[in-house]
């Protein structure tokens, strides 16, 4: 069992190292997936080898930028922190397999954590409705004077630090689910009976633009 102790200082390790990773792999997909990997290994929590970890990272570049870049899918922040949620909730192809009911386990471990907490946050999980939501706007990064803007306005308002980078708060938050989830597994059993009683399910305040 993980102390709540424990746990907050994973959390703003993973901070810290994430805000590192942003500017050394620039995509948020990779960089949230990096900084949420080595953070729990801060605290000798070691879910994927280096080679998986190396496989993964390819597979997470291009979901950065709203998916590749363009804005219009879901951050690449949460899709990198999903990710990993779903990993570490263990539902393979044969444990599918046995029984296809099993992918409700990761469906909610990623739906109603970092899901949840997105929607709560920003009031929607698409890269627009981040930048909206934090900005006001929504710069176009396929155009380099928007991507220039960009840039210039994140290092003036501060949002490259730890505690205010989208991206390592996305992170942050993850970990602090994942330890939740290492500590209290959800069954098949927890996870139908939420669905089938209507008992939980992610909600949000946005409409669907």
């Amino acid at each position: 069992m993980i102390s709540e102790e424990v746990k907050r200082n994973c959390v703003q390790k993973t901070r810290e190292i994430t805000a590192k990773y942003v500017q050394t792999y620039w995509g948020c997909a990779q960089s949230s997936f990096m900084g949420i990997v080595d953070g729990l290994k801060s605290i000798g929590i070691e879910i994927m080898t280096p080679e998986v970890q190396e496989a993964a990272f390819k597979g997470l570049v291009g979901l950065s930028g709203g998916t590749g870049n363009s804005g219009w899918g879901n951050c690449g922040a949460i899709a990198g922190a999903a990710f990993v949620i779903s990993y570490v909730s263990g539902v393979g192809r044969e444990k599918q397999l046995e029984d296809k009911e099993n992918r409700r386990i990761a469906f909610d471990n990623a739906a109603l954590t970092i899901g949840q907490r997105f929607l709560d946050e920003f009031g929607g999980v698409r890269c627009r409705d981040v930048t909206w939501e934090r900005w006001g706007k929504w710069y176009d990064s396929w155009n380099p004077r928007a991507k220039a803007l960009f840039a210039k306005e994140e290092r003036e308002r501060g949002c490259l630090a730890a505690d205010m980078c989208t991206i390592a708060l996305a992170a942050g938050w993850a970990v602090e689910y994942i330890i939740d989830i290492l500590n209290n597994p959800r069954t098949l059993e927890q996870a139908k009976k939420e669905f089938e009683e209507g008992l939980k399910q992610p909600t949000t305040k946005c409409s669907l633009k």
